[in-house]
């Protein structure tokens, strides 16, 4: 037997046969996956993370206890001298078919006048609350706002009464309360919108 045509023959065609397997698992897989994809185009620049700043601590203005108990005045006139902070703790009822509500500033302030209407009988009361206090007028309420005043001056004139719940009880032409009024420590959490930190 003649082994010289095998060995030629195995000469030509192993080096196709290794052609044909390295095409088959590297060149022709290669030449038919899908192309990787290309990158991204850079798009708008993400925004800096949020900075979070906590809010600022807002201290409520300076107050007086002493209109913290209830009770209620009546008088033909009543009015309530104060700092900036009384407009926080200072409310008056109006009902514009029967009341009149005037406001004008001042130098230092600004105040609030609450009458009766021109054509308004006058059989009501006018009617305001500083704190625990009720009030009712007769004919006026007037409120003055002054900036910088060290306390609150609540002073009625024309038949005044003053009752608390407690029983106590004056009576006079003309009455009038004071409270001095004090700084809340910086110490002291405050409960005006916007004072508290968030938790973290």
């Amino acid at each position: 037997m003649n082994t010289r045509p095998i060995a030629c023959l195995l000469s030509l065609v192993a080096p196709v046969m290794l052609a044909a397997c390295a095409g088959t698992g590297g060149a022709s897989k290669a030449s038919t996956a899908a192309p990787a994809p290309l990158p991204a185009p850079p798009g708008p620049v993400d925004p800096a993370p949020e900075v979070r700043v906590p809010p600022t601590r807002v201290l409520p203005a300076p107050w007086t206890d002493a209109f913290s108990e209830r009770a209620i005045l009546l008088a033909d006139r009543i009015l309530i001298e104060g700092p900036a902070g009384l407009i926080e703790h200072l409310v008056m009822t109006l009902d514009d078919a029967l009341f009149e509500r005037t406001e004008r500033p001042t130098a230092d302030g600004l105040e609030v006048v609450l009458k009766f209407r021109g054509g308004g009988d006058g059989q009501g009361l006018l009617r305001a609350q500083i704190d625990a206090w009720n009030l009712a007028a007769y004919k006026e309420i007037r409120m003055d706002l002054h900036a910088g005043l060290n306390e609150v001056t609540v002073t009625a004139e024309g038949n005044a009464l003053w009752k608390d719940t407690d029983g106590g009880e004056k009576r006079s032409a003309r009455l009038q309360f004071r409270g001095p009024v004090k700084s809340v420590p910086e110490s002291e959490p405050s409960s005006a919108p916007g004072s508290r930190t968030p938790r973290r």
